[in-house]
């Protein structure tokens, strides 16, 4: 029986305020797991607007403010805003150690987010690898530059993640990739999936699907996710089908060269190919609205130049509902070709168009794989499996603090 913990959990991205992605979600699972099986749980994340305390799910949540003059620096000089950052949030946890001594620390590898929390002497930091800032960069992703900011985050990174006494992975893609450019060296890790709360991603009760040809595509519209592929890919999809229609929720971002955001660069490539109103934009929806997203289109387009571990692949295959995933990354360790998704050449517009093109013409194929996805999804990601999972890494963690 597992001793049960006093753990922290420090995670920039949470509820209510700064839910910006899967970080978030992966960490508000992670903490409801954990609380569902009698551990203490407290979760440390900025504040958008004030410093305070809330309750996200029984759970203890301090929202902390970092004020304007370092958030501001996180335009100008990255560094300065991770520091600053890094000092509030320890203040806050360090407080909250001397009332109630810590077991474990969990937290991010994205800009080194737990790097203060090292300082604690005796308590063991499990560092999650998502994606480091610096890898990002390395890979030439976003145009992001290597710069002066870019040396400093990187050493950052390096050091958070070579102190911490364990490290955990989604993927063996991104456990390599770290250990290539941040040299990992003997830290022992452990690799699972993200947790995925099961009774909200689910299929609809229905006992025949119909099939309209509605594409979706969730993420950032950003150059790392793939809508340069999207941008060639579709319009050709149309020519043949005009009856299908493409949705796109995410955020703008303006890191495509020469156009003033994602969505202008799209709209551009859409309306010279005569498809623009074949297609929907919409903002970020909240996580408790995703589901109807995903009932309501047939297929899922995970397109990315490069992902981790994205969330949304699993939410859609929780939900029934067919992937067409890129082979970067991590993704071919999410979807298996033919059975669970269709797996397509990263950056290949016409093999996304192949792929794409068989599951409208296969409404069969299309039924076989989101019932495949979703078994696959309760096999694998269910929570009593992933808790499983969380205490040998813990535990892996305790004893290297041990030595």
């Amino acid at each position: 029986m597992v001793e049960k913990m006093n753990i922290c959990i420090v995670s920039r991205e949470f509820p209510p305020d700064t839910a910006f992605g899967g970080i978030a979600t992966y960490s508000l699972d992670t903490a409801r797991i954990l609380k569902a099986h009698g551990h203490q749980v407290f979760v440390f994340s900025q504040s958008t607007t004030s410093t305070y305390i809330t309750t996200i799910q029984d759970i203890p949540v301090y929202k902390i403010k970092i004020p304007r003059i370092f958030t501001n620096y996180r335009q100008i000089f990255l560094p300065i805003f991770i520091l600053a950052y890094n000092a509030m949030i320890f203040w806050h946890v360090w407080k909250q150690h001397r009332q109630l001594p810590f077991d474990i620390i969990d937290v991010p590898d994205h800009l080194a987010e737990g790097l203060f929390t090292l300082l604690l002497p005796d308590v063991p930091v499990v560092t999650r690898l998502h994606t480091p800032y610096s890898l990002l960069v390395e890979m030439g992703l976003n145009n992001y530059k290597k710069d002066l900011s870019f040396w400093l985050i990187k050493q950052l990174e390096r050091t958070a993640l070579r102190r911490s006494s364990a490290l955990y992975a989604p993927t063996l893609d991104l456990l390599q990739r770290c250990d290539r450019l941040l040299g990992i060296g003997n830290i022992k890790a452990e690799i699972f999936g993200y947790p995925l709360d099961l009774n909200l991603f689910s299929p609809l009760p229905q006992t025949h699907s119909s099939h309209q040809g509605r594409i979706l595509f969730l993420g950032r519209l950003e150059q790392r996710k793939g809508i340069e592929t999207i941008a060639s890919a579709f319009p050709k999809i149309y020519a043949q089908h005009p009856h299908v229609s493409l949705t796109l929720v995410g955020t703008d971002t303006p890191n495509i060269p020469g156009f003033f955001s994602g969505r202008s660069y799209l709209e551009s490539h859409f309306s010279r190919a005569g498809c623009l109103h074949a297609v929907n934009f919409m903002k970020n929806v909240p996580l408790q609205e995703l589901p109807e997203i995903f009932h309501t289109h047939d297929i899922v387009w995970v397109p990315s130049l490069y992902d981790n571990f994205p969330l949304i692949c699993l939410e859609a295959m929780a939900c029934g509902k067919s992937v067409v995933v890129s082979d970067a990354g991590g993704l071919p360790e999410m979807v298996q070709h033919q059975k669970t998704g269709l797996v397509f050449r990263r950056g290949n517009a016409d093999d996304l168009v192949e792929k794409t093109l068989m599951l409208l013409s296969q409404p069969e194929l299309m039924t076989m794989l989101g019932k495949n996805a979703r078994l696959f999804c309760e096999q694998n990601y269910n929570d009593d499996f992933i808790y499983q999972k969380n205490n040998i890494l813990y535990q892996v963690a305790l004893e290297a603090k041990r030595r």
